[in-house]
């Protein structure tokens, strides 16, 4: 094989692997740090933090190294090891770091962890593109072309590898196994550089590991770790997370991707999720519970005479645990539905034509539900937000019967709500409120909200409830007699509603400006003293901030190319930064979007993140079959600069056209075919007044990931949130506009 087809085979291989590597990698480090959105935001941040400074800092050695191809082959070899060894030092974090199993962790420690677990792998991924770029120039006539070459098949593997991860390997084989399974890749490109001992040794150990499965008991072994001092009898991982189960005496409790579900026996949190809510109503028939129904829930509901229980949870691996470790109930009134609770509520039509079971096809007319229970944790990621936006409370109510109760609750303190809270509840509260005409509001360590249109169906009667938890005979540990009336102490419950109602932000919470899982964020952050004294102050972020901001910086940029005289170079390079940022706000754009319109579909989102690599395979091919053919490269770039400025103002428009869901896996395509057409054209223009392949290559595609890294810290944690996903676009269209204008007026 020659050395031009085992450089192509290497950039696939290296596509793949930072592809299936970043998947597996944030899948575990969301177990450790519970997958909010900071937490993915410090993920993401890191891994292309230290693939920039691989590609660009490191990059410019490769132009002075003599032996290019050893060290390739070194390299892959290192990257084999080095992968498997991330996911156990992720796994064992917590007890290096004295963490205990359910604790939260603080600001600090999130982004230490994730900058330094990721250092080492991240740099040498982005080394090895800007190394293998340098010897297929070197093997090239086109040091452009080449290089252009080389950045579609990188693209091309990562696209493989998404597919073959999403569609096959998640089923089949644990994260650990499949990080061994991308090392025999590396080990095998390695030896097409240069062979040695250690690779044969290596293959031959892989081999017998996987002949005798020692990977599913190593990996059993290193879940475990993070758990302890409990034990962990189960760890599976699905489609959509981890689910673990651990053993404490005779009490079992379920984690969901590192984070506390439910423990068994835990009485009084399963028939607070129920009874306050069933007990509102007069006569509860007919109940949706969204999550949560294995903790308990279902036999707190089936106390009370009801003739029917849709339960709706999305991964069916946690009802099949649970009925392994606890008595899950098998009444026929109960519907079990695997399917997004939200997707559910939105997709069931109004006056209620319910299926009896998914995919069944049957359908049965009923009247709508009495009680609606969002059995769910708090808004802490933009998903969950989802249950607690203004669109959600408007297709919950259009489900409810004449007289029908909603009810959730969210975190909050027994005796005394601070600012932060009070401005996070508030917000939920307010956007409620916008819905239904009553709502009452229970306090303690959860407030749980019930919300109804029915005038005075809604009490804090202490005396009405225990009379109706008598007459229909249910016996409780907790919520009855000696419990309800300090719950419902009229002191207690004043307090809380003239905190929520006199918060004075009174911000909506909607599905595409989520400011509820912001706040949420911030109340977060004040358990490490983090996030005080920034709730005064949210008021000054909107959107002439931020364009004040963006146009300071580009009159700064434009005084400084003016007086340097700049070449076209320059503005080229700024471009590159702002479109690797751009980008990566355009696909996060797109999956919260989907999230919000059609619920969390696994497959159709890993869909669209591969509909990204694709269009950038596509944008690549294209402008490399024609780029040395261009004559007028400074006239192309700006064709495409423009592009990119107006595909943001597309977006919003998109996401309102009725029944779009196939367009989300097109969206992406566009954004990707753009991205991939302007890198290989702002290398041939960077390459023409310079002859060190290494540093121009490696600078380029650093600039790349550091915009992506700015951008994936910013759309997802700030603008979104504060701005909403109309206004971050009309923010995107401005930066590239003002990038636009850099390019039209640098010098020829």
């Amino acid at each position: 094989m020659n050395i031009k087809n085992k450089l192509n085979i290497s950039a696939i291989i290296l596509g793949l692997t930072s592809m299936i590597g970043q998947i597996i990698v944030i899948r575990e480090l969301i177990v450790v740090f519970y997958g909010n959105e900071l937490s993915l935001g410090a993920i993401l941040a890191s891994w292309l933090f230290w693939t920039a400074i691989g590609s660009s800092v490191f990059g410019r050695l490769v132009d002075k190294i003599s032996f290019k191809t050893t060290l390739l082959a070194a390299i892959q070899l290192v990257i084999s090891i080095i992968l498997p060894l991330n996911i156990l030092l992720i796994r064992y974090i917590k007890s290096l770091l004295n963490i205990s199993t359910g604790e939260i962790i603080g600001l600090q420690p999130m982004f230490m962890v994730s900058f330094l677990s990721l250092s080492l792998i991240c740099v040498l991924l982005g080394f090895t593109f800007t190394l293998i770029s340098k010897l297929a120039s070197e093997n090239s006539s086109s040091s452009a072309g080449s290089i252009g070459k080389i950045y579609l098949l990188e693209g091309l593997g990562a696209s493989m590898g998404g597919l073959l991860y999403s569609l096959y390997l998640i089923k089949v084989f644990s994260q650990f196994h499949n990080s061994l399974i991308v090392s025999c890749f590396n080990i095998i490109i390695s030896i097409f550089f240069a062979r040695n001992i250690i690779q044969l040794v290596l293959l031959a150990a892989l081999g017998v590991a996987f002949i005798f499965n020692w990977p599913r008991h190593v990996d059993g072994f290193v879940r475990s770790l993070q758990f302890r001092p409990f034990k962990v009898v189960e760890s599976i991982d699905s489609i959509y997370g981890n689910i673990a189960v651990t053993k404490s005496g005779n009490d079992y409790s379920f984690y969901e991707n590192g984070l506390l579900m439910f423990t068994t026996n835990d009485f009084l949190t399963s028939e607070e999720s129920v009874h306050y809510a069933m007990l509102e109503h007069p006569a509860p028939k007919k109940v949706l519970l969204i999550g949560g129904g294995v903790s308990g829930s279902l036999e707190q509901i089936l106390k009370h005479d009801v003739d029917r229980i849709d339960y709706v949870e999305l991964d069916p691996l946690i009802i099949e645990l649970a009925r392994k470790y606890v008595p899950v109930p098998a009444d026929k009134k109960i519907n079990f539905i695997n399917a997004d609770g939200r997707l559910f509520i939105k997709s069931a039509p109004s006056p209620s034509l319910l299926p009896i079971a998914e995919g069944d096809g049957e359908k049965v007319r009923v009247r709508g539900y009495d009680v609606i229970i969002a059995n769910l944790p708090d808004p802490y990621t933009a998903m969950l937000n989802r249950f607690y936006s203004l669109e959600y409370f408007r297709e919950a109510k259009k489900l409810l019967a004449d007289g029908g109760i909603l009810s959730f609750s969210l975190s909050s303190s027994e005796n005394y709500i601070n600012p932060e809270n009070a401005a996070y509840l508030g917000c939920i509260f307010h956007t409620l409120e916008k819905v239904f005409s009553e709502i009452k509001l229970l306090p303690g360590d959860n407030v749980v909200f019930l919300a109804s249109d029915k005038k005075d169906l809604l009490t804090h009667d202490t005396g009405l409830l225990l009379k109706r938890l008598g007459d229909r005979k249910i016996k409780t540990q907790f919520v009855r007699e000696y419990y309800l009336p300090f719950k419902l102490s009229p002191l207690r419950i004043k307090y809380v509603e003239n905190t929520l109602k006199e918060f004075g932000g009174r911000k909506i919470n909607t599905d595409f400006r989520p400011i509820g899982y912001f706040y949420h964020m911030l109340l977060w952050l004040t358990l490490f003293s983090a996030g005080r004294g920034i709730l005064p102050h949210i008021g000054i972020f909107n959107i002439w901030l931020f364009i004040g901001v963006v146009t300071t910086l580009f009159l700064i940029m434009f005084m400084f190319q003016k007086l340097r005289r700049s070449s076209f170079r320059t503005p080229v390079r700024i471009s590159i930064g702002a479109t690797g940022m751009s980008e990566i706000c355009f696909q996060i754009i797109v999956i919260l979007a989907f999230q919000f319109l059609y619920g969390y579909v696994y497959y159709k989102i890993g869909l669209i993140l591969t509909s990204f690599m694709i269009g950038l395979v596509l944008g690549s091919f294209f402008i490399n079959r024609r780029l040395e053919r261009i004559q007028d490269e400074r006239s192309l770039y700006l064709k495409t600069q423009a592009a990119i400025c107006l595909y943001p103002l597309v977006l919003p428009l998109a996401f309102k056209i009725p029944d779009f869901q196939l367009g989300f896996a097109f969206l992406p395509i566009i954004a990707g075919f753009l991205g991939g057409f302007q890198f290989p054209l702002a290398n041939k223009i960077c390459l023409k007044s310079s002859s060190n392949v290494g540093k121009t290559t490696g600078t380029l595609y650093g600039l790349d990931l550091f915009g992506a890294c700015v951008g994936g810290l910013l759309v997802g944690l700030l603008l979104i949130p504060l701005l909403g996903i109309t206004q971050t676009c009309l923010i995107l269209f401005i930066i590239n506009t003002l990038v636009l204008i850099l390019l039209f007026s640098s010098s020829r």
